[in-house]
């Protein structure tokens, strides 16, 4: 079980800061760097619309495929089943969005157009949202406070609200 825990941290973490790196590195590359690719107005043009048809596929496909994989997920029969298709969706979640905002800072320093950067960043942003903590991945995956805490041991704190409290 511990297994696939680091597995979903270790690919969220290289996926998210894997991208934030790859946006910073290209924007101070396109803002400060005295180097410029000069490219034929066409390639420039195609390289934004490619950039932004990507850009948008990839956001799209993330939250289809979040939207889609979640509740196949919380529905699993062993708490081994949930974690490792989570695994696998994180994996391939932040990895494939990883590939993506580094193609797409590979075509805005190529083609010189700021607006890819501004969906770069977008897309990072989206990588934040979709972040798996601990408490996520509970609500995520239908677990209860015994089996989070079988997995996280201390560092999961349950809520101690009694039902009776609730109005």
């Amino acid at each position: 079980m511990n297994k696939y825990t680091q597995t979903i941290r270790r690919s969220a973490n290289i996926g998210l800061w894997g991208s934030v790196g790859v946006v910073i590195v290209a924007a101070f590359f396109q803002l400060v760097s005295p180097w410029r690719f000069y490219a034929s107005q066409h390639t420039v043009r195609w390289m934004l619309v490619a950039g932004s048809v990507l850009a948008v596929l990839a956001m799209s496909m993330a939250l289809l495929v979040i939207r889609k994989q979640i509740p196949a997920l919380r529905q699993a029969d062993t708490l081994e089943a949930k974690l490792s298709g989570y695994a696998q969706h994180i994996r391939s979640l932040y990895l494939s969005m990883f590939a993506v905002v580094t193609l797409i800072c590979v075509f805005m320093v190529l083609s010189a157009q700021n607006v890819l950067l501004m969906l770069a960043m977008v897309a990072t942003l989206m990588l934040f949202l979709a972040y798996p903590n601990i408490y996520r991945m509970k609500v995520e995956l239908g677990l209860s406070d015994e089996e989070m805490k079988s997995l996280f041991g201390d560092r999961y704190i349950p809520d101690t609200k009694d039902d009776n409290d609730a109005v």
